[in-house]
């Protein structure tokens, strides 16, 4: 299961580095666009996980309703994508600051 889920930020992450390397102007952001897809899978799945079994633990209530647009999709974005791009893009600075740090 965590295979099917995995792949696709991994080939994402792939070819991103492949057109970085291709690209002149891009091939310093090349290590940059190899990490941001997997830190982005990886900090999205386990912060939503964290926040469903967090709320799952206090009784909150917030997973027991019925499914309703407006509420849901804002609550996706909350828990998936805003942990996922926090994640990637702490992820990204990091490597930043390695590749900077070799390269001086």
């Amino acid at each position: 299961m965590q295979v099917i889920y995995a792949l696709p930020f991994v080939v994402l992450s792939i070819v991103s580095f492949l057109v970085c390397v291709a690209v002149p102007r891009w091939r310093r952001y090349s290590f940059q666009a190899l990490v941001a897809p997997v830190a982005f899978g990886f900090c999205s799945i386990v912060a939503a996980g964290a926040i469903v079994l967090t709320c799952d633990h206090f009784n909150l209530g917030l997973f027991t309703t019925p499914f309703s647009w407006p509420r849901d999709a804002v609550s996706s974005v909350l828990i998936y994508f805003l942990p996922g791009l926090i994640g990637s893009w702490a992820a990204v600075l990091v490597v930043a600051k390695i590749v900077n740090r070799r390269h001086s």
